[in-house]
């Protein structure tokens, strides 16, 4: 199965019966494994305002709706590294309301406010309440406050540091700060600050790379470029690869790149926080073989950043995805999928030879646009020498980080058991628990009659199939 997330404007606009094409298309269950992620329901979150009977059954309709697409299938940041679980996405909003409270006051006697009332703890809990506050920060702040080129910026962000720069004067300052760019539009004007240095949404076009553009004003004026990861830790809350790419993502948005609308009014509540979880959306989106966004704007950041760090996960509108699944991702039986594949495989000039690290030739290799088998899309052709396989197709994921779920492998070798059977070891379709994440799998293995074998395994991590075709000692016994 092929691994796609929608972005919430997507999903929402599929539920009110837009992109009836798309929705045709995309709940091909058997072909595509939807997910979701926590900024999904940090969409939802959002858009609460009054709690008023009409509201609350949208949202109701909103949850389910999810839970229609992606079976709860859930990409979850859990501080170390993100998984996908079943989450029901109710549960998850509930807990995001009840956190909520915890977002409205930072200060380090609010953190500890919830052991207070043991009295035989008052005693620690006042001791370190006053070790923690009166901790002094990181020097890296101190000097951007005594530097006047950073000073009044890092004044605008976190308001009150500069006359307490201890841990207690942060936490408060940050509460503060975390306040006014998701409720107000002070991220305006942030934003209007950080773009003093040269560069705007005029300096940007389609010919110029957006990091490009960035790098060189910085450079003209001789500052130093603002780079979030000197004053945040990264992977203190979130793996470093899903920090790296929201902070790219921020970073664009900061000095003018497709940047987001910042208005509040009773109507509307634009802020830095539909900022943020966009950039989340992205991150999640990483971990899939395909990202549809119906927003221009996190459509061109996001494809800005992937290019820049390295993921190629494919990044579409949903016309765009159409016309992409009619020219590469339709075949639907197992004999279009092996036919796909010999059409591909006289595509000689999409092969490039692939060397092991000593210089020795592998052989040759297409990375291809199709899902064969909705989840290779790789072809090999070995050096005869190397392998006596015809063919090798292997998977070749968007990013260094990925997750392949188990419905994806059984999804994968249904279409190979509904027309090939029972394998030579007695094996059919995937069992729950068959795969060891620490162990090789032997997986399938079917003989084929004038036609030669096919095998699927894992090995070393890498999920491969093999055709083995029948040598002429074999095809003459046969015939």
């Amino acid at each position: 199965m092929i691994k796609v997330y929608l972005d919430w404007n997507v999903m929402s606009g599929m539920k009110n019966n837009h992109f009836q094409e798309l929705n045709d298309i995309i709940l091909n269950k058997d072909k595509f494994l939807l997910l979701y992620s926590t900024s999904h329901i940090g969409d939802i979150f959002s858009s609460i305002k009054n709690h008023s009977e009409q509201e609350q059954k949208i949202i109701r309709e909103d949850l389910d709706y999810i839970t229609h697409l992606t079976d709860n299938l859930c990409l979850v940041n859990n501080s170390k590294e993100v998984v996908l679980s079943d989450y029901e996405p109710g549960e998850l909003l509930d807990d995001r309301i009840r956190e909520a409270p915890l977002f409205e006051d930072f200060s380090i006697d609010n953190l500890f406010n919830s052991i207070e009332g043991d009295d035989a703890l008052n005693g620690i809990v006042t001791s370190l309440k006053n070790l923690i506050s009166s901790i002094p920060l990181d020097n890296a702040f101190k000097e951007a406050f005594e530097n006047p080129e950073s000073a009044a910026m890092l004044d605008k962000m976190f308001p009150g540091l500069k006359e307490d720069k201890t841990m207690n004067g942060f936490f408060r300052s940050f509460g503060k700060m975390f306040h006014n760019l998701n409720e107000t539009e002070d991220y305006k004007d942030l934003r209007n600050m950080v773009q003093q240095i040269g560069v705007n949404s005029g300096h940007f076009n389609e010919n110029k790379n957006p990091f490009d553009v960035i790098d060189n004003a910085y450079k003209k004026t001789g500052i130093e470029n603002f780079e979030p990861d000197k004053y945040f830790e990264k992977g203190k809350n979130a793996p470093e690869w899903f920090d790296d790419i929201t902070n790219e993502y921020v970073k664009l948005d900061m000095h003018g790149f497709k940047a987001d609308k910042v208005k509040v009014t009773a109507k509307e509540k634009n802020t830095f926080n539909n900022t943020t979880e966009d950039a989340s959306h992205s991150a999640f989106a990483s971990r899939c073989e395909f990202y549809i966004t119906n927003d221009d704007k996190n459509y061109h950041k996001t494809k800005a950043v992937f290019q820049k760090l390295g993921i190629y996960t494919i990044v579409l509108k949903p016309n765009e995805f159409i016309t992409y699944y009619n020219s590469f991702l339709n075949a639907n039986s197992f004999d279009d999928h092996f036919s796909s594949i010999n059409d591909e495989m006289k595509r000689v000039e999409n092969f490039q030879e692939q060397r092991y690290e000593n210089g020795e030739s592998f052989g040759w290799v297409n990375f291809t646009n199709q899902y064969f088998f909705n989840f290779f899309n790789k072809i090999l052709i070995p050096n005869p020498e190397v392998n006596d396989a015809l063919f090798v197709l292997g998977k070749e994921s968007p990013s260094k980080r990925y997750i392949i779920s188990h419905k994806e492998i059984e999804g994968m070798l249904k279409l190979f058991v509904d027309k090939l059977g029972i394998d030579i070891n007695g094996k059919s379709y995937f069992e729950l628990g068959e795969i060891n994440i620490e162990e090789d799998w032997t997986g399938r293995t079917w003989e084929l009659k004038n036609f030669g074998q096919i095998s699927i395994k894992r090995l070393n991590g890498w999920f491969q199939m093999y055709f083995f075709p029948l040598n002429e000692e074999e095809n003459h016994t046969k015939n």
